[in-house]
């Protein structure tokens, strides 16, 4: 019996160091699961999303605002209507994990600018609309809220 032991002792094998491998292995592919399981394409973010409102200005101005979003085959088109200001964009949905997407802007065009616009409002269009910039989304309360540029865009309804 000592000369098996010691054989096992030779190799450098142990229950203790199976029970530890074994233990690693199913960590990491329960890990490998939960992601998969987390991960959502861009296809069932597809549709209209749409959100209006009213924003004071510092100067006391109020000004409608609204914003659209279509979300197609992993492609996305956008309008902002700030006031007379128009921001129009597209680009490429790049991936969903855990309810939070990326929109990779490829084009876009601001219109109509107007110089009273606040600072943080007139950064907001302009960063929209720059090529590469990207616009990361995250579900709150069954809507879309961008981090970067503050837009809430909800899912549109079908009359």
């Amino acid at each position: 019996m000592s000369k098996s032991k010691s054989k096992s002792k030779q190799c450098g094998i142990s229950g203790g160091w199976l029970l530890t491998m074994f233990a690693t292995a199913l960590a990491m592919l329960l890990g490998m699961l939960a992601l998969w399981l987390s991960f959502t394409s861009s296809a069932e973010l597809d549709g209209r999303y749409l959100s209006t409102g009213q924003v004071q200005l510092s100067n006391g101005r109020v000004l409608d605002i609204s914003h659209s979003l279509q979300v197609n085959d992993g492609r996305f088109y956008a309008m902002t209507r700030q006031g007379d200001s128009i921001l129009e964009t597209s680009g490429v949905v790049d991936y969903g994990f855990l309810g939070n997407y990326r929109l990779r802007v490829e084009d876009g065009q601001v219109t109509g600018l107007a110089s009273e616009i606040d600072d943080e409002l007139v950064f907001n269009l302009l960063y929209g609309r720059h090529k590469g910039s990207t616009i990361r989304l995250t579900s709150v309360d069954g809507c879309l809220y961008a981090l970067e540029t503050r837009q809430v865009y909800c899912h549109g309804r079908n009359p």
